[in-house]
């Protein structure tokens, strides 16, 4: 996943550069929140909050990165956004399955 992440990350942040978007480079307080909360936890605990907290965002990412797939008029954001769908769907499906 985290090479997968790396890859999408760096397809994505460059092509929005290329359609004039500025890309964030740090986290939200929203992950630095979850990162804290896991941070808390440890042994099963930690693998079901971990495995929630996988689906969850990658459930909500998976309907945004659609939404933006359908409504994006720049053509190398749609075109990386594209790629990353079955991705994205791909580690869905992982995490459900842990």
């Amino acid at each position: 996943m985290v090479a997968d992440h790396t890859r999408l990350n760096d397809e994505l942040g460059n092509a929005a550069k290329k359609d004039g978007f500025q890309v964030p480079t740090d986290l939200s307080a929203k992950q630095r929140a979850e990162i804290q909360a896991l941070s808390k936890v440890s042994g099963k605990q930690f693998d079901s909050k971990y495995k929630e907290s996988m689906v969850k965002d990658h459930t909500n990412d998976l309907a945004a990165f659609k939404k933006a797939e359908s409504t994006t008029k720049k053509p190398e954001l749609k075109k990386a956004i594209a790629g990353a769908i079955p991705v994205i769907e791909h580690h869905l499906e992982m995490a459900k399955k842990m």
